[in-house]
């Protein structure tokens, strides 16, 4: 499948790789198809990119690579429409903000995606407890990058537990 993106020019995207928010995004109810594309090799970066409207990306990144402590406990009927199984199909990662000046990126924490990687579902989760921040400014408040990933564990696994 060809899309033409706003950013990329046209990407060929294999539509097994798609995600499907059965919700939308946030401000975003009718854009429900997306995929992930590398920022760079190695990069803590990624873009999640509409695949029906091209003009439509977003920068997002594991929470774990500037706040070692970000954690999320979520009752499993909360994802019912992702349907998760396991706890270890799930990916987190939040939407990143980089205005013209990258000493001011900041993280959306307080509505983190959740990513099914069985069934390629996927939703915003906004928590409601408040211990997180919209606007995390990551230059200024980042901890140290989180230790290693366990071998055999998806990258934003550690940072949700299912109840």
């Amino acid at each position: 499948m060809r899309v033409e993106t706003a950013r990329f020019g046209p990407l060929d995207i294999d539509e097994a790789t798609i995600f499907t928010f059965p919700m939308g995004l946030l401000g975003f109810a009718r854009q429900k198809r997306f995929v992930v594309v590398d920022h760079r090799p190695e990069s803590p970066f990624k873009w999640l990119q509409c695949v029906d409207d091209g003009e439509l990306a977003f920068i997002i990144s594991d929470p774990l690579f500037f706040r070692r402590d970000y954690h999320i406990d979520v009752r499993r009927s909360e994802l019912s429409v992702i349907a998760p199984q396991r706890e270890e199909d799930l990916i987190v990662s939040v939407i990143m903000t980089v205005p013209a000046n990258p000493q001011d990126m900041s993280a959306n924490l307080l509505a983190p995606l959740i990513f099914n990687m069985q069934n390629r579902k996927a939703m915003q989760y906004v928590l409601t407890d408040h211990r997180y921040p919209v606007k995390f400014f990551v230059m200024r408040d980042a901890q140290p990058a989180a230790p290693e990933v366990p071998e055999g564990r998806a990258a934003g696994a550690r940072s949700i537990s299912l109840r």
